[in-house]
Order: structure tokens, then sequence, then C-alpha cells
């Protein structure tokens, strides 16, 4: 059963081939992202900014949890998950020609469809924390906290794991259009999964034949059963783009 859908975007160079070749998805570290603020929003700023803005009912119980995070072992904590949590990102949304441009070398890349049982996630819960979609906002950590946290708060482990998990998947208004999903790790660095969980793989408008035919015997060299695909021009819209299958 397939409980998430997801696609990855991604040009065609030698580390998509090694990963390919080896059914591997790469968690970055904060420091390889694109975007400055990603994964760097400071948690007590975000938090101490929700107990401002706080009702009275809400504020004592939010200013406890900032006194048991600035505890020095709860910190340290905090710290240790922050230094070694990974991300590996995907979207929601195969025919965004946004996502083509930015992420899959100018539509001349791929986009990797892939589709995960909950069960890969109950199997590799000890390491992996989650999949979880991003929220953009201006605020989103400082929100979370003032709707979410006051009613589960519980100081250990399950607390410290939603928090990373947040903060890993917030980002701001602009970023909107990529629809993402991150799965969120917390070692950076390379995992295996299994190859069935690749479903499809679908080609960019521009997509050079000799990369096409470079792709199809990885595949068919490593023993995938997947679909192929190429996106199209769409005949419905101006600006559209569809798949079609190869």
């Amino acid at each position: 059963m397939i409980d998430y859908v997801i696609h990855k975007f991604r040009r065609i160079n030698e580390s998509f081939q090694k990963s390919l070749e080896n059914s591997e998805l790469y968690f970055a570290h904060p420091d390889q992202l694109n975007d400055p603020f990603d994964c760097r929003v400071d948690i007590l700023d975000s938090l101490d900014r929700a107990i401002r803005s706080a009702s009275a009912s809400k504020r004592d119980q939010l200013k406890g949890l900032c006194e048991w995070m600035n505890d020095s072992v709860n910190i340290n904590q905090l710290k240790s998950f922050i230094e070694n949590v990974g991300v590996c990102s995907f979207s929601l949304e195969l025919e965004n020609t946004l996502m083509w441009s930015h992420y899959a070398d100018n539509h001349r890349g791929v986009c990797l469809n892939y589709g995960f049982p909950k069960s890969f996630f109950d199997d590799t819960k000890d390491e992996v924390l989650g999949i979880v979609k991003v929220d953009y906002g201006l605020n989103p950590l400082s929100d979370w906290f003032l709707k979410e946290v006051f009613k589960k708060y519980i100081p250990c482990d399950n607390f410290i794991r939603s928090l990373i998990k947040k903060a890993f998947t917030v980002k701001a208004e602009l970023w909107q259009y990529e629809k993402e999903v991150r799965i969120v790790r917390k070692n950076a660095g390379i995992q295996t999964i299994d190859k069935q969980f690749l479903k499809q793989i679908c080609f960019g408008l521009a997509t050079p034949d000799t990369d096409i035919a470079l792709v199809k015997n990885i595949i068919g060299q490593g023993g995938y059963d997947i679909d192929l695909f190429k996106m199209t021009r769409s005949t419905s819209t101006d600006f559209g783009l569809e798949p079609l299958e190869l």
C-alpha cells in the first residue's frame, strides 16, 4: 500500500547516476541548502515571540516550556539534534514548471516519483524522524508554539523529536510554489531505500536523448520495475505541462 506519493527533481550528473544505481536518498545538512534561512530559525527566539503574543492562559505554559528548554541538559540535547539532522526534499507537484527550471536543470533533468508506505517510516523510526509538509508563513514556528505545543507539551524525547521536525520544515512564504514535503532524518548523509519505492521517472521537456538512454540503461541493469514518462507541452493551456508515457 502506498501512503505517500512525492516527487524529487534532479539534474542528470554523476551524483544522480550513483544514487539511482544504488537506490539512495541524500539527506542534506542545513549548511548545504540554497536558502540561508532554511533550517536556521532561532528556536528560542521563536518561542519568545510566541510568549509575547500569547493570551494569558497560554503564556504561563509557554514560559514553563521556555524554562525547560533553557535547562542545560535539555538545550544540549536540542543542540546535538540540530547539529546532525539532515533533510531530503520532495514536491507534491510533478507538473510544476518552476520546479523543473530550478531543480531539474532547466527541464533537462528528471523527476523521480516515489511511493512510500507508512511501514517505511515505522521500520526506520530510530533514524528517520518522519515525513512532513513544509509550513510556509511569516512566523510559522512561533505559530506552532502558540497553536500546538501548549496542548501536547510533555518534556521528553518525543517533544524534542516533534520540535526538530517542525523547525526543519518551516520556510518563508515566497517558497510556497515548491509545495515541498521533507523526510527528516537524525543524521545527514546517504540512506539506501528499497528500489520498489521508486515508481516512475519522468524526463523533462529538454532532456537530451543521450541522457534518456543513460537512465534507461541504469534502470535496466538495476532491476527496477518502473514506468517512464516525458513531459510535453499541454494542449489545454499556453504554459502547462503534462506527462506522456514512453
